[in-house]
């Protein structure tokens, strides 16, 4: 049994939710700076934040204490450290502070899990992989979405070679703002987020590697600052490039909408697929139309719509689930020795794009992201 810890309740009340659903986990303790968190399980809940999380607990459960629970409060972060009867902590404090906790922890001897970015710099990022290996520590990152059922569908079809030789990738996602009840309204400054290429982006870049079994081999960004004034980085990102074994991608990034939406599309010389992901049931995209959240669709080339192959997913495709799965997976990994379902290299690699990306946008230059090249 894998005693555990979550350092930060916003999104690690995710984290929480799959230390409780793991039979591998035991929750001791969490940490965070906030009372009203610290008061009870769904204090971040009465806070107005991270509603969507709220799915994810009971009743009975939001309404507890944490010691109803039989989980240890703290104020401070570094009290975890201090412990003796943590095994793996869930980092998910502001992208900032990130590199600090995780050495904090890995110091104290602990296993990890970061919430993405792992870090805002690659040297940062090579301090938490370095200090890990010579401490023989594991450090998993929070890339949930390839838990995702409609994802892990999507990824052994193209394993199966179901679409031939891939020659091109589109990745779409529109969504609100950031949430602005931050601590410190950190998420709303690029120097302790990273910007909207750092904080979010490096998921699709993270998922695009995945899929493809491939690696980005340039990049070239355009992106937009004039929607958010109160945010001082980029709204809307459009990317492109190409990938080492040949195929080219493209990717677009907003934080412009009153809605959400998401999708792939994979484009190979057998076959064609669209994958789309909705926030919940209902999306005005549609008009409400579909009670579907996600759906993967893939049809041969030259086919007709109804020659297409179609799969639907309900809640178990949301975002907050495979957060909370991923965590689950991430136990049973660590307890029978397994590899982590994203290593820390892996993370590193998706900041190493977001960076290039970053690099591309200011200098108005195609970025290659070859050995030496950087």
């Amino acid at each position: 049994m894998m005693r555990c810890a979550v350092a930060g309740l916003g999104i690690g009340l995710a984290h929480v939710a799959g230390y409780i659903k793991s039979p591998d986990a035991r929750l001791v303790a969490v940490a965070d700076s906030w009372e009203p968190r610290r008061s009870l399980v769904g204090g971040t809940f009465l806070q107005g934040s991270m509603k969507v999380l709220e799915p994810l607990f009971d009743e009975r459960t939001k309404a507890s204490r944490w010691s109803d629970l039989g989980v240890e409060v703290h104020e401070d972060i570094s009290s975890l450290a201090a412990r003796k009867d943590i095994d793996l902590v869930s980092i998910c404090t502001p992208a900032y502070l990130h590199e600090k906790h995780a050495l904090m922890m890995l110091e104290s001897g602990k296993h990890i899990i970061l919430e993405k970015p792992v870090a805002l710099s690659l040297e940062a990022a090579g301090n938490i992989s370095e200090l890990a290996h010579k401490k023989g520590l594991s450090v998993a990152v929070a890339y949930e979405f390839r838990e995702n059922p409609s994802i892990i569908a999507l990824k052994s079809l193209i394993d199966a070679g179901e679409f031939g030789e891939i020659d091109a990738w589109s990745l779409y996602h529109t969504r609100t703002p950031f949430r602005r009840d931050k601590w410190n309204s950190w998420i709303q400054k690029r120097e302790y987020c990273g910007g909207l290429l750092t904080e979010e982006t490096s998921h699709w870049f993270d998922l695009l590697c995945h899929l493809s079994g491939d690696d980005i081999s340039s990049v070239f960004c355009l992106g937009s600052a004039s929607v958010h004034p109160d945010f001082d980085y980029e709204d809307i990102a459009f990317c492109q490039g190409t990938m080492k074994k040949g195929a080219v991608w493209q990717l677009s990034h907003a934080l412009t909408s009153y809605d959400f939406s998401f999708a792939i599309e994979v484009h190979g010389t057998r076959r064609m697929g669209r994958l789309a992901l909705k926030e919940g049931s209902y999306s005005s995209f549609d008009a409400g139309s579909s009670k579907h959240w996600g759906i993967l669709s893939h049809g041969p080339v030259n086919g007709k719509p109804e020659d297409a192959r179609i799969v639907q997913w309900s809640s178990e495709a949301g975002e907050p689930q495979n957060i909370r799965d991923n965590v689950a997976r991430v136990v049973d990994c660590l307890s029978k020795k397994r590899q982590l379902p994203v290593r820390i290299e892996d993370a590193v690699r998706a900041l190493s794009i977001s960076l290039a990306a970053r690099r591309s946008m200011e200098q108005r230059r195609l970025i290659s992201l070859e050995p030496g090249e950087l």
